[in-house]
């Protein structure tokens, strides 16, 4: 990547000059993010009194190998961004239309293979996996070619909605549907997915128009962008498999039902997810326009955001268990997971906004995807031998969270040693932060019945260095 922001200069030097504030930017895909992190909570108060806990876990199942269908285009969206990223919005524009008919073609390619192997499938559940995830792959691909447009060219409040038509739409749908099938579930998801990328398709066509002092770059190469983005796709595959493979192995391991309950758990997981790719976009947009000198400080500056965010949205955790006890009594059990999975939010995020991010800006992929298969090991060791074991199932996610605290530790000691300009900075107090503000909820919903008494409680014992940190993260020089 430091090659690539060094080349096309004149190009660069402008998007320098016009460069939006990160800060701003941050706050306007968080908000964005946020929003859409709320519907997707929402969607745990409608979807499990509307079907059966085999149906709700069949449907998380789903969801979980939507995650991997980035697989699909091959690395051509992360090449895509990687040429992308500083460049003029008004020749962004102009090769995403080359690169979505290449993405496009792809696609279709995949989505008739997908129809081609579901006519060869008796089983009816595996039949309807196929064609939804293949067509599932077509809409959120387009869709992510053009939110990485929208973000290289510094339009993150239309890279936000694109973000943020999927499940809001989807939630939409669920309420205006009446229906207890997986089918229906399935087919609301899938065009909820194709309306983001339709609007994302239009967003970029409108991003800039042709500029008459335009400068002209030589045309993309198809085998060019898959060469450089195939090491940033298996990266980001490999986060997502550390960040998800837990779901998979209790799903193999347990039955539906029981996998019901640790999906319903996992929507933190997921949440998260999305907001750390959305925020590592953010940052790593505006990471290319930066020296090499002051890469790593910037993007380090993410950790105390983190820290403060993350603080702030535990002070929900209280009021999320009593809605759940008084309108899901039969998902309670799965509140232990939720608790334990919601400690190592803050690492996996950390992890690849932070140190991965780093690590990709100054173009160390292979590096970087050594951290990613780290975290991917450590996960699967950790949660099969608790599945293996006759322990309750939030020992699974109380692995989960291990893990992703090794993954933060042992991607801070590749960093430091990879990167001089990162040798000045540190994830100690980072973790010190997190790990109060995690405690102190422990404590607080163990302490009383009442949430609105745990939420107190919580908030005296983290409000010093919360605010702490906000005040950090404040200062940075976005």
């Amino acid at each position: 990547m430091p090659a690539k922001i060094a080349s096309e200069p004149a190009v660069r030097r402008q998007v320098l000059s016009e460069a939006t504030a990160p800060g701003r930017d941050v706050v306007r895909f968080g908000l964005a993010i946020g929003v859409a992190a709320a519907f997707s909570s929402v969607q745990l108060f409608i979807i499990p009194r509307r079907v059966d806990m085999a149906t709700y876990g069949h449907y998380r199942l789903f969801l979980v190998y939507t995650a991997y269908l980035g697989l699909l285009h091959f690395g051509l969206a992360d090449g895509s961004f990687l040429r992308w990223a500083g460049l003029r919005a008004d020749a962004i524009r102009r090769e995403w239309r080359i690169v979505g008919r290449w993405l496009l073609t792809i696609q279709a390619i995949v989505l008739s293979i997908a129809l081609l192997v579901a006519l060869l499938i008796a089983e009816p559940l595996t039949r309807l996996y196929v064609i939804a995830l293949a067509t599932t792959a077509l809409c959120t691909n387009m869709a992510t070619l053009s939110a990485f447009a929208l973000q290289a060219a510094g339009d993150f409040r239309s890279a936000g909605r694109v973000a943020l038509i999927v499940p809001c739409l989807f939630v939409l749908l669920v309420l205006l549907v009446p229906t207890a099938s997986l089918l229906a579930l399935l087919g609301m998801y899938v065009a909820s997915c194709a309306v983001s990328a339709l609007y994302g398709a239009i967003r970029v066509a409108r991003i800039a128009p042709p500029s008459p002092a335009e400068t002209h770059l030589d045309a993309p190469a198809l085998a060019t962008l898959l060469e450089r983005g195939v090491p940033v796709l298996m990266a980001n595959v490999a986060a997502g498999v550390s960040q998800s493979v837990d779901r998979i192995l209790v799903s193999a391991g347990t039955p539906i039902t029981s996998f019901a309950l640790y999906g319903f758990a996992s929507t933190v997981s997921v949440a998260a997810t999305t907001a750390t790719h959305a925020l590592s976009r953010v940052a790593l947009s505006h990471a290319a326009r930066r020296s090499s000198d002051e890469r790593a400080p910037f993007l380090f500056g993410f950790l105390d955001v983190i820290a403060s965010a993350y603080g702030v949205l535990l002070l929900a955790e209280p009021l999320f268990e009593h809605l759940v006890k008084t309108f899901l009594p039969a998902y309670t059990s799965a509140l232990p997971m939720v608790r334990a999975l919601t400690l190592g939010v803050p690492f996996w995020a950390a992890a690849h906004v932070v140190l991965v991010g780093t690590l990709q800006s100054y173009g160390f992929v292979r590096r970087q995807l050594a951290v990613e298969l780290c975290g991917v090991a450590l996960v699967i060791a950790l949660c099969a031998a608790a599945l293996s074991r006759p322990i309750p199932l939030w020992s699974v996610a109380v692995a989960a969270t291990i893990a992703a605290a090794m993954t933060f530790a042992i991607g801070a000691i590749v960093v430091r040693r990879s990167v001089s300009a990162a040798r000045g900075q540190s994830g100690l107090r980072f973790a010190g932060v997190v790990a109060v503000q995690g405690v102190a909820l422990l404590v607080a919903l163990n302490s009383t019945d009442s949430w609105i008494v745990q939420s107190a409680a919580y908030v005296a014992m983290t409000l010093v260095p919360t605010v702490f940190v906000l005040s950090r993260a404040r200062r940075q020089p976005w």
